[in-house]
């Protein structure tokens, strides 16, 4: 496993104070795109112009603001836009000129002129977005399981930026542990400088007083006895300054360390060399408050790392106290000692004259500040050299390099995942169409639930006309009304007496008024005199389908007033000769009421004299009961279902009324089916083949009675049905 070291060097280089600077340090708050096509592409370090922004703007920035620079005929439209903040729009002639906005000042500042008609872009992010960007996109790993070696790594569309930030935040890196490893050296350099700037004030002032008492005595050597005596004190002399000297560092540190204001501070550490128990201690103690300052960066004040390392630093202080105190008294026992061997020497020296015993007195103390001063020098010198040669405790393997083939996005997963998406996604719209669906969409399968005969399935015209069925017209759709009308004449039977069929439907809307107008049409077209009647008379529409504005004039007129003869409401169809109209008329305020009366009862009776086939347009038996009131008075009924527009459960609708025989002769049509090329108009098919080119025998055009005649001779009927 990886060492807790290499734990903790990978928890500061991906550290938010780390990547703050480096962000800092690059200016990567600002992103910078050209439109290229329907891109956009990152430039970093070759823009041909860049946003200008103060640093007190800069870091008042707190959400991210957009700006669109739009070169336009030499001048500069810019617009700025914040996110549900503000929006504005600026007129530039000069790049360069200034513009104001709500959040403040900015300008450009140019390297090339940009491109004529070139669309740029710049974002603007707070610091805090572009940190927990990056420390999102920083990936910091071992190498593998074995190694102590760290790999950086970092996703990015600029490959440029990617490498300058990547090398920027290991050089940051570097540079913070070397500050971190010069901490204690630093620590002593400023409490030596301090001690030192003591003592060469004090060295001057004695040095000072030396000179006046040499000159205001006129002193200018020592008698041969003071000077014999000062020569044989001299070694208890250098004894007691260093002495004093370590004692004089031993307090500092105590003062040091019992200062409140240092508290978890780094204490000197090679001041005092004499007692290696001390440098141990006070060593173990600054690793300690290093290891804290580290921590500390990544761990708030809870953290139970933190506490403990707390702890341990308390401890660690109490022994360096200890040390310290241990070390004082034996520095002043042995000074003491000293200072009773030097006092032998001192009471022979009375015996030298006042002027000159003042004088050995003086130079004793400026040879103790010397010695001092020496001692501090030096020390000052050693650690100017450990901070010259200090260095990272890590090392640069390989710069910030980019991949041969990119990353992201990876091309090969995601043609696989269209692949799978496109096979999946067909059958999932087709699964939640089939699921959600509650119309009638399938033929075949509606075929299937019902009970009633099926008679077909009426396509959808491709001319926008509510009759379609006309003389000569073999379009597919007049075929399907066609193949309507034969299997709806073997439901009647072959008896020659006149029908009546109703024409009925679920809901509006499903087409059962436009069945019942080209049903008799079809039927119009075999010579039979038909006539269709309007008892949708609720709703009346065949008025509309027919183009006949006088609709007022019909069936419930004739059933309201009983002076007036039903042959009074026949109309013409205008459409055939053969086929006559009765509209619907006024809507009445009692519809229930006038479709029992007996008067409907004895007009049906006197057209079946005058028509071969009479059709019915009836009321939508799933909304009102009109259609099953007319039930006495008709031979068949045929029910139209809509094609994606009926729900399904008129299947189950339809079954109840086939079993209840609620309904005489009750059959199915379904209306608005796309397959108009079932089979149906061959004619029309190959009158359009002609007309696009592929073939270039047309046959001759025939008129209706001729095609009639060809048809049944074609099936062996030597003579047609009267």
């Amino acid at each position: 496993g990886l060492s807790k070291a290499t734990h903790d060097e990978i928890q500061v280089i991906s550290s938010r104070r780390l990547i703050e600077q480096t962000i800092d340090s690059l200016g990567l708050r600002i992103y910078f795109f050209e439109k290229k096509g329907l891109k956009y592409i990152e430039k970093f370090k070759d823009e041909p112009f860049k946003l200008a922004v103060t640093q007190e703007l800069l870091d008042s920035i707190k959400y991210k603001i957009q700006f669109t620079i739009k070169e336009d005929d030499g001048k500069y439209v810019v617009n700025v836009y914040a996110k549900k903040r503000f929006k504005s729009e600026h007129i530039l002639n000069n790049i360069q000129e200034p513009f104001k906005t709500p959040v403040g000042t900015f300008n450009f500042v140019a390297t090339s002129l940009p491109k004529v008609d070139g669309v740029y872009r710049i974002n603007l992010y707070s610091k805090k977005q572009v940190v927990s960007t990056y420390g999102s996109k920083l990936k910091v790993e071992t190498v593998n399981k074995d190694s102590e070696a760290i790999k950086l790594s970092v996703v990015e569309s600029n490959v440029k930026k990617a490498e300058d930030f990547l090398n920027t935040l290991v050089l940051l890196y570097k540079l913070d542990a070397i500050e971190d490893k010069n901490i204690i050296v630093t620590n002593t350099a400023n409490f030596i400088k301090e001690r030192l700037d003591i003592i060469t004030g004090e060295l001057f002032d004695v040095e000072a007083e030396v000179e006046n008492y040499k000159r205001s005595n006129s002193l200018t050597d020592l008698s041969s006895e003071a000077t014999l005596y000062l020569e044989t004190a001299s070694e208890y002399d250098k004894k007691l300054t260093g002495l004093e000297t370590q004692l004089n560092m031993i307090n500092a540190v105590e003062q040091h360390i019992n200062n409140t204001r240092n508290q978890n501070a780094l204490i000197p550490a090679n001041v005092v060399t004499e007692d290696a128990s001390l440098a141990r201690s006070i060593q173990e103690y600054n690793l300690a408050v290093l290891e804290r300052m580290k921590l500390s960066q990544t761990a708030n004040e809870k953290n139970p790392a933190l506490v403990m390392a707390d702890q341990q630093i308390a401890a660690l202080r109490s022994n360096v106290m200890a040390s310290v105190s241990s070390v004082k008294s034996g520095l002043m026992i042995a000074r003491n000692d000293a200072l009773r061997r030097n006092a032998q020497f001192t009471s022979k020296i009375k015996g030298v004259p006042t002027q000159e015993r003042q004088f050995i007195e003086i130079k004793r103390q400026q040879e103790i500040k010397q010695e001092l001063y020496l001692f501090l020098s030096k020390k000052r010198e050693e650690i100017a050299i450990n901070l010259a040669s200090a260095a990272p405790a890590a090392r640069t393997i390989d710069r910030a390099f980019t991949t041969s083939e990119p990353v992201a996005p990876k091309k090969n997963f995601i043609l696989l995942a269209a692949l799978m998406l496109g096979i999946l996604i067909p059958f999932l719209v087709i699964y939640l169409k089939d699921l959600l669906n509650n119309k009638i969409e399938d033929a075949s399968e509606f075929q299937q639930t019902i009970k009633a005969p099926y008679l077909g399935s009426i396509g959808v015209s491709r001319r926008n006309r509510s009759v379609v069925v006309t003389e000569g017209n073999t379009s597919p759709v007049v075929e399907m009304f066609r193949a309507l009308r034969t299997n709806l004449t073997f439901i009647l039977g072959s008896n020659s007496k006149s029908h009546v069929v109703l024409v009925t439907s679920s809901y509006s809307g499903e087409g059962k008024s436009f069945i019942s107008l080209n049903l008799a049409m079809s039927f119009a077209l075999l010579k039979k005199k038909v006539l269709l009647m309007g008892m949708d008379i609720r709703n009346p529409m065949l008025g509309e389908y027919l183009e006949l504005t006088e609709t007022t004039h019909g069936i419930t007129s004739y059933l309201a007033d009983e002076s007036t003869k039903i042959e009074e409401f026949i109309i013409p169809s205008g459409h055939h000769k053969n086929l006559d109209v009765i509209l619907g008329g006024i809507i009445p305020p009692n519809p229930a009421e006038l479709l029992v009366s007996a008067r409907l009862d004895d007009a049906i009776a006197q057209l079946k004299n005058k028509y071969d086939m009479i059709i019915i347009d009836t009321s939508p038996v799933g909304r009102v009961a009109d259609t099953y009131l007319l039930d006495r008075i008709s031979d068949a009924t045929v029910f139209v279902v809509r094609q994606n527009y009926t729900l399904q459960s008129a299947s189950q609708f339809i079954n109840e009324i086939y079993d209840e025989k609620r309904l005489k002769g009750l059959s199915v049509v379904l209306n608005g089916t796309s397959a108009v090329n079932s089979g149906y108009g061959y004619g029309y098919e190959y009158e359009y083949a002609y007309k696009k080119g592929k073939i270039k025998y047309k046959a001759p055009k025939l008129s209706f009675d001729e095609r009639l005649k060809d048809f049944y001779r074609s099936i062996g009927k030597k003579k047609e049905p009267k």
